[in-house]
């Protein structure tokens, strides 16, 4: 697919559609090697837990009488220094089993908002101030009933396909060129990132984009990822289970995995493998069984989801009474016994994409504890055969243990201790739970309690992260996304771009090699080489208001500091962008002090 302008901007800016995230996809490194006991498998599997985190390094602080450009390559250098750099990590302590005296909640409202945002606010601090740490994370987690802002639902109202039904999208009267869907489910997502008054669970959605992982550049994807988009951002903070059944039955997963190919007779393993290894109990768990058992195992999940697939493109339902093109793109359970068909009013369609069920008797094996599918379940009957299969992998232990310790890199770092994965586990498994098992309120809160917040590792910002945080906590005017997705994929980071199934990467480790296109970032959001405002094409920030009232060097670094940093700046960082302004700062370094900040190793984490 090729496109010639963005459906989204008026201007001459780089559009970019699936064809241009496949093409840019050498700028992103190569993915880790699959885990060695899923040879067999096409595609590329989950890593095995990573080591702990290295600490960031503390910044340089000889930076008397710098010039921009001697402190673009000092900064640039530290900031190499600090991602790749691997010092001692701090050492893991157990968590405790109530909140210690020592830990005041108060104090550590800072690291709250930071770590359940894409950037700390002064605005968010002061709210988080006045309704104290527990009400501050029960607002986020009750994300209805945040307004929002209305800014951003006017944004959002602008771009249509966000709420299109499978056969709107589908519709190439309605939607010519289905770039402008994809086109418009990135930016939607960098928006609220950066708009939204909903940070934690913004957040929320992101982990799970990753976790259930979908390739928007493949082909019904750019037309259905929309759909799998609206069904992880309706279950992000309910359950665990819910959430699963959600992206079992999203046809865009279907579609992405094979199993709308998947057949009695002629099955497909892809999804059921992702589905056991990198959505529930994950790989580690998964390949310690022999390796005759695995596959067994996932034969029989696979002919469990025989089936399962949707209402393909070209569904058209012409009997009388029947239902035309309304179910193009939505879920479909296959019952006739006849792959691709659907019958309705006792008249045969085509249009389908669902393989035969199989409705033989199924040993599923030892991890799901020798449980037997039994032979004979024809008709709409034979969807509970799959239905079982997920009930099975919810309430497993080891699928409880893998969704904690993923949650608890997320938010607390990588080296977590066990006793707090188990803490959360065990919340996981609570079926007293108000949403049951699984319930990811209540793992959130056990994560993000005092005590074991106080312990919490330092964490580098992924691009995506830095660069809508960046742009929230600034006063910054979003008109188009098109030239900041094409720094998206420079940065290896351009939402739903990643084509493997296990999302993208979570560890430190993998973006440090990532320095130059973040500092590109940094240095063109509020500068161009002319040194006026706004070097990102689409995308401007007001640097007059952000810095009204300050007009010496020490007041235009402690707005900066109240900004980007609310209120932490170190002293030897204020002190190196104090020595880069002159006795009354011009307009051009008040803006490269921004940049300069923006790129300083001490933002760079968080």
């Amino acid at each position: 697919m090729t496109m010639s302008t963005d459906p989204l901007d008026t201007g001459s800016a780089i559009a970019l559609c699936p064809s241009d995230v496949l093409a840019h996809q050498g700028h992103r490194p190569a993915h880790p090697a699959a885990h060695a006991a899923s040879v067999a498998s096409i595609k590329p599997h989950v890593q095995a837990i990573p080591s702990p985190l290295p600490e960031p390094r503390a910044p340089h602080s000889n930076r008397a009488a710098l010039s921009r450009r001697s402190w673009l390559a000092g900064s640039l250098g530290a900031l190499a220094g600090a991602t790749a750099t691997v010092v001692q990590p701090r050492a893991a302590v157990a968590a405790p089993s109530s909140i210690p005296a020592e830990v005041d909640p108060g104090a550590l409202i800072h690291r709250l908002v930071d770590r359940t945002s894409f950037a700390i606010t002064p605005a968010d601090i002061s709210l988080a101030t006045s309704l104290g740490y527990s009400g501050f994370l029960e607002y986020q987690l009750d994300h209805l009933n945040i307004p929002e802002d209305p800014a951003l639902v006017a944004r959002l109202g602008a771009l249509p396909t966000l709420t299109y039904s499978g056969q709107q999208l589908y519709d190439n009267v309605i939607v010519p060129n289905s770039s402008t869907i994809v086109n418009e489910l990135i930016e939607a997502a960098i928006v609220r990132a950066v708009s939204s008054k909903r940070q934690l669970f913004e957040r929320m959605v992101e982990f799970w984009t990753d976790h259930f992982n979908i390739d928007i550049a493949q082909s019904d994807s750019q037309y259905l990822k929309t759909l799998d988009d609206r069904a992880i951002r309706q279950h992000a903070l309910t359950s665990f289970p819910q959430l699963l059944n959600a992206s079992a039955r999203s046809p865009a997963m279907l579609a992405y995995l094979d199993n709308d190919a998947s057949s009695n007779g002629l099955i497909n393993e892809n999804y059921s493998r992702e589905l056991i290894e990198l959505h529930t109990v994950g790989a580690d768990y998964f390949y310690s069984f022999p390796p005759a058992s695995v596959q067994a195992t996932i034969i029989a999940v696979a002919r469990c989801l025989t089936g399962w697939g949707r209402y393909g493109s070209g569904f058209n339902d012409t009997s009388p009474g029947g239902t035309g093109t309304t179910l193009r793109g939505q879920f479909y359970y296959n019952t006739t016994g006849v792959r691709n068909r659907v019958t309705s009013n006792g008249v045969n369609f085509s249009g389908a994409t669902a393989g035969a069920h199989d409705t033989g008797i199924k040993a599923l094996g030892t991890i799901f504890g020798s449980a037997v599918i039994p032979a004979g379940r024809t008709g709409a009957a034979g969807q509970q055969d799959a239905q079982d299969v997920l009930n099975l992998l919810t309430a497993h232990s080891a699928t409880a243990t893998y969704i904690s310790t993923k949650l608890c890199q997320r938010f607390l770092g990588e080296g977590v201790p066990t006793s707090i994965i188990n803490a959360v586990r065990d919340t996981y498994l609570n079926a007293a739970n108000p949403q049951g098992i699984g319930d990811i309120k209540a793992m959130l809160r056990v994560i993000l309690s005092p005590n074991i917040l106080a312990g919490a590792f330092p964490r580098f910002k992924r691009p995506f992260h830095l660069f809508c945080g960046a742009m929230r906590a600034l006063p910054t005017t979003i008109i188009s996304t098109s030239t900041l997705r094409t720094q998206l994929v420079r940065a290896g980071h351009l939402p739903f771009a990643w084509s493997p199934p296990d999302g993208y990467p979570d560890t430190t480790a993998y973006w440090t090699g990532q320095v130059l296109p973040r500092w590109s970032f940094c240095a063109a959001l509020v500068t161009n080489t002319s040194g006026n405002a706004g070097g990102i094409s689409g995308i401007t920030v007001n640097d007059t208001t952000f810095f009204t009232g300050a007009t010496t060097p020490a007041q235009v670094v402690d707005r900066i500091d109240q900004s980007l940093f609310a209120g932490l700046m170190g002293a030897a960082d204020k002190a190196a962008l104090q020595a880069t302004l002159g006795a009354a700062p011009t307009a051009i370094q008040r803006r490269d002090a921004i940049s300069l900040a923006l790129g300083l190793p001490s933002y760079q984490w968080y």
